[in-house]
């Protein structure tokens, strides 16, 4: 049988000249030549007009399928067959869905059982490889508008439960907590942190927090689920639970603390002073029962990351609010120091109980002179002076003769036994050591021989030595606690939910007998009077609650105002507490550290201690 072409029925009145013209103008009108109207000219009656597809169009048709259909069947063999287990594992992870279960940090309390750090729910946003902390307000407000959602991806990405850190007594408490923050791309490269990261994850930066990075930080779980094509959860396969981290028990009293904190700031801005650091600890075990700098900084605030002002303020501020001065700065120790120099001169056995110096107001090394606080003050000289009457009204005469009789190696000798020069190994970064000078040392740092002069500085400490306040505090408790020295403790234990210790940290006694029995009754009576009328701590002499014995100090700093120092501890007979203070370019220690230390005494022995 004969294939029929295809053909098109036209009805129209004309000759076969008129089918001609029409036939010619159909095709022109396919190639936008003319209009088919033109075409159909006059003549009455009736026609049919049967047109043939030229063959060469067929062809081209024909090639133009196979084409198509050639590209069709080879991006199905690239799909199912070069790249078919790719695509069947997405298809399957299309599916499936993996989800991390973020776990909880370890809380921090105090000894007291109070939150110092605790955990707020909040979730990760997360948009490719970009991964943001955000509190949950934010989260619910992304997903309320449409813009991001939990367990599916939203225009601003997908969200994913987390929870972030917050700190009740916020800037009171910054430096000895430090906070979190999400790890960065050059830390998990570091071998320290690449096996056992991920981005997102938290990092403790300063205090606690980076000290006991390890201990805080929990183990993530993950659940594994079926998902519909929306991510909507149609069954859950299985769950591997997160690990909490560890709850730690600080020796820190946090109402001390905050006490602390407030007089500090408080005074550092009477005196029109910029910076200060206090601290406070038990000279029966080391343990730190208060710790704070000046200026501080809201580490909720660096968390959120939304006040932007805040955030720049504390990053670069000119006084620096992350530097935590009690562990990191270093100062001129001034006439504290004077409890180091005693422990040399009687140790040494040159400077005897009933050794008597004559207070000229002025003595004289060669062509420099060198006088006492008191007569450049008031013109003024005190006579005879021994050790304890020295240490009462911080004669600087007396500790330049002891100087004369001693040499910077047995006064840096007995500083050192004392805590200062070194580290305390206090658990917290970012330690200085301090310095506690030599004739090696000078020589190393700037080629010259240590001179005479120079041991008449370093016995009032003054000259190179550099002390932390945590140092000073440290060499307090040594004569507060009857000679014995601690290392400086934060953390006191590890505890379960319920408060139940799992691990204990017990206080680490670095020496016994620092310094013998006799040698302290002698340096304790000095400053028992210092603290009394007549002696240079002022502050204290209408204290009543208990006996009290301190030392002050005004050190020198080049041409700016001295730094104002005052340490105390009390009870006199069984001391439960040391406090250090110091204030930056803040003047007389007596007058503007001392202050400061009244406050604490005041509340400390109003809570019955």
């Amino acid at each position: 049988m004969r294939k029929k072409k295809i053909n098109f029925g036209i009805s129209f009145g004309g000759s076969i000249e008129g089918y001609s013209k029409v036939r010619v103008a159909k095709r022109e009108a396919h190639y936008g030549i003319s209009d088919l109207n033109d075409a159909l000219l006059g003549g009455g009656g009736s026609s049919r007009l049967k047109l043939s597809i030229n063959p060469w169009y067929l062809s081209l048709f024909r090639s133009a399928i196979i084409v198509i259909f050639g590209f069709a069947l080879i991006r199905l063999l690239d799909l199912q067959v070069v790249h078919g287990d790719t695509n069947r594992l997405a298809s399957e992870q299309n599916r499936i869905s993996y989800d991390v279960i973020h776990a909880p940090r370890g809380l921090v309390f105090d000894r007291n059982g109070a939150i110092l750090a605790r955990n707020a729910p909040g979730f990760r946003l997360i948009k490719g490889d970009k991964i943001t902390v955000i509190s949950r307000d934010t989260a619910l407000d992304l997903e309320n508008k449409g813009l991001a959602f939990e367990g599916r991806e939203g225009e601003l990405g997908r969200l994913e439960v987390d929870l972030v850190r917050e700190y009740p007594l916020k800037a009171a408490t910054a430096h000895l907590l430090g906070y979190t923050s999400e790890i960065s791309e050059a830390e998990l490269k570091d071998k320290k942190y690449k096996n056992f990261y991920n981005l997102g994850d938290q990092l403790g930066r300063l205090g606690i927090e980076s000290f006991y990075q390890d201990q805080l930080r929990g183990r993530d779980g993950q659940t594994l689920a079926e998902v519909d094509a929306s991510g909507s959860l149609i069954r859950l396969i299985g769950e591997k639970k997160a690990t909490l981290g560890t709850n730690l028990r600080l020796s820190i009293d946090a109402n001390l603390n905050q006490k602390v904190y407030d007089a500090l700031s408080a005074e550092i801005q009477k005196a029109g002073a910029k910076a200060g650091a206090a601290v406070a600890m038990d000279p029966r075990d080391g343990r730190i029962l208060a710790l704070t700098s000046y200026p501080s900084f809201d580490p909720n605030v660096l968390i959120a990351g939304t006040d932007k002002a805040a955030i720049t303020q504390t990053l670069t501020g000119e006084n620096k609010p992350l530097f935590d001065r009690v562990t990191s700065g270093t100062y001129p120790p001034g006439s504290i120091f004077k409890i180091a120099t005693s422990v040399a001169a009687l140790s040494s056995g040159r400077i005897k109980p009933d050794t008597i110096f004559v207070d000229t107001g002025q003595i004289f090394l060669g062509e420099f002179k060198f006088t006492n606080w008191f007569f450049n003050q008031y013109g003024k000289t005190e006579g005879e002076v021994d050790l304890v009457k020295a240490i009462k009204r911080s004669n600087d005469t007396y500790f330049y003769h002891v100087a004369e009789a001693l040499d910077e190696k047995i006064i840096g000798d007995a500083a050192k036994k004392m805590g200062l020069g070194s580290t305390t190994g206090i658990d917290l970064p970012g330690e200085s050591a301090g310095l506690i000078p030599s004739n090696e040392w000078k020589r190393a740092n700037s080629g010259e021989i240590w001179y005479p002069g120079d041991t008449l500085h370093m016995a009032i400490g003054q000259g190179f030595v550099l002390t932390t306040p945590l140092q000073l505090a440290t060499m307090t408790s040594v004569i507060a606690s009857n000679g014995t020295l601690f290392r400086p403790q934060i953390v006191m234990d590890q505890v379960d939910e319920a408060g139940g210790i799992i691990k204990d940290y017990p206080a680490q006694k670095i020496a016994n007998n620092v310094v013998s029995p006799q040698d302290l009754a002698l340096i304790r009576e000095g400053m028992r009077q210092a603290c009394a009328t007549g002696g240079t701590g002022w502050p204290m002499f209408t204290f009543t609650k208990v006996s009290v014995a301190c030392k002050t100090g005004t050190a020198e700093f080049g041409d700016l105002n001295p730094h104002a120092w005052f340490t105390i501890f009390a009870p006199f007979d069984n001391p439960n507490i040391v406090l250090t203070v110091l204030i930056e370019h803040g003047g007389e220690g007596s007058s503007v550290a001392g202050p400061v230390a009244r406050e604490v005494m005041d509340w400390w022995f109003n809570q019955k201690h």
